[in-house]
């Protein structure tokens, strides 16, 4: 099972942006650990609820960052954030919905993984470089 791992290039630059985003990591390889042990359904389901609660805070977070610095992607951003969140409602459905939770859970979290990883690199770090010049010119 694949584990995301942070590194110095994932970081925006923006350090309560950057903490909230290892936790999100933190809890995508949580679901990883659950399926390599094995875990019920119920495990598999508490880490996606968590996902789900902690994404919608730290998007809340992110977004209104964004919108402070009057960041030239912050719809694009939020846009993203409302797919995510689409794809952790189909997650949780399917889960709820199937007998194969190992076979759910391992797509979600190879989806999961890909999605989060894109994400950071090709919007959260504009909005990091954006959050950093406007502190700089302050």
């Amino acid at each position: 099972m694949k584990r995301f791992e942070w590194t110095p290039a994932l970081s925006t630059g923006v350090a309560f942006i950057d903490a909230q985003h290892k936790e999100l990591i933190r809890a995508i390889n949580d679901l990883g650990d659950d399926l390599q042990r094995g875990q019920g359904a119920s495990a598999i389901q508490q880490t996606v609820s968590f996902l789900k609660y902690y994404a919608e805070w730290h998007f809340g977070q992110e977004e209104d960052c964004a919108a402070k610095h009057q960041c030239p992607i912050a719809e694009t951003n939020k846009q993203a954030h409302g797919q995510f969140m689409k794809m952790l409602d189909k997650l949780s459905a399917d889960l709820r919905q199937t007998s194969d939770h190992e076979s759910v859970a391992k797509e979600a979290h190879h989806l999961l993984c890909d999605w989060f990883e894109g994400h950071i690199m090709k919007i959260d770090k504009q909005i990091g470089d954006h959050v950093t010049k406007c502190a700089a010119a302050s």
